[in-house]
């Protein structure tokens, strides 16, 4: 056997090794983007199962204001919970609780591309109903907190916001 043919072989074998990487990758890259998805999709279910089990924060939720006119009243933390009537303590549940979906979205919202087509539409729709105003609580947190929110996330929901929906 010639160096020629053992060389040829060589490469042969190389190419075959770098061929089975690439497919390797692939399969590595796919499985961390299912990865991400089903962590994200846990995250946001876990976070609705809150509201969903506890009776009280619904309650305080529904004893948030319900009309645009009460909303645009003021961004005051102060004058949003004697609006609604809410003591402080139950102020603070209910911005923790925002708190934890702006922590969500906000980590979504870094990653945004890696998104699909359809991941994308749904957590680009729950964004503007939360913030928008159809969700009040939501939406008076958002009007509230924004100065002191990640302003690459705040940037995106703002320009999502502006956007015919």
């Amino acid at each position: 056997m010639s160096w020629d043919a053992i060389a040829a072989i060589g490469q042969a074998v190389s190419a075959l090794a770098l061929v089975i990487v690439i497919v390797q990758f692939r399969h590595a890259r796919s499985e961390v983007r299912r990865s991400i998805s089903q962590t994200r999709a846990e995250g946001a279910r876990e976070l609705m199962m809150v509201g969903a089990n506890s009776p009280d924060l619904c309650n305080l939720l529904t004893k948030l204001p319900t009309t645009a006119a009460t909303q645009s009243a003021g961004t005051d933390g102060g004058e949003m919970v004697a609006t609604a009537g809410l003591t402080v303590p139950e102020a603070y549940r209910v911005s923790f609780f925002q708190m934890a979906w702006w922590q969500y979205r906000a980590q979504v919202i870094q990653y945004i591309d890696d998104l699909s087509e359809g991941e994308r539409f749904g957590f680009d729709n729950s964004v503007r109903q939360s913030y928008d105003g159809s969700r009040i609580a939501s939406a008076l947190w958002y009007a509230n907190q924004k100065a002191t929110l990640n302003p690459d996330a705040v940037r995106y929901v703002d320009d999502l916001l502006a956007q015919p929906g």
